[in-house]
């Protein structure tokens, strides 16, 4: 089995705890220090991944391989949003921001499809609102976006 395969709940776990320890290595990751294999082999052998993970999951070679690829591509996430940061800072941009078709998209799919945001639309980009947007409309998210599980969630009414 592949992390892809996981339901959307663990897969968001797995990627909060991965991420964590991916932050307080983050400048052994920019100087390539740490690669995605040790990363793996650390955290596969952390007791908080058992809780999330069976034992026999956690050892199936398919299943190791893909957090592999997966950690590599939050990695590239992290180093990408790292240069975009500093670029930023050098001139001074600020994010792309929702177009007013995205914001208006968003909120139609929310309201159809029984969904409410649980953060104020004002703090996501055009990057966000077209994961939430996808997510509503496929119920799948891309690996390295499961931060926007947390996002929305469906309302109580119908």
């Amino acid at each position: 089995m592949e992390i892809k395969e996981l339901d959307l709940e663990t897969r968001n776990k797995i990627y909060s705890h991965t991420k964590s320890i991916l932050r307080k290595y983050q400048k052994g990751i920019i100087t390539g220090k740490l690669t995605a294999d040790k990363f793996a082999q650390n955290i596969l052998c952390d007791e908080h991944i058992n809780n999330i993970l069976s034992k026999d999951l956690i050892q199936e070679e398919d299943f190791q391989n893909s957090y592999i690829k997966y950690i590599n591509t939050l990695i590239n996430i992290q180093n990408e949003n790292l240069a975009i940061s500093r670029k930023r800072k050098k001139e001074k941009n600020s994010i792309n921001p929702p177009s007013i078709s995205q914001k208006i998209k968003l909120k139609n799919l929310l309201q159809h499809k029984n969904y409410e945001l649980v953060i104020p639309m004002q703090y996501l980009n055009s990057s966000d609102m077209d994961s939430i947007i996808k997510y509503i409309e496929t119920g799948d998210i891309d690996l390295g976006d499961e931060r926007i599980y947390n996002y929305i969630q469906k309302t109580n009414f119908n």
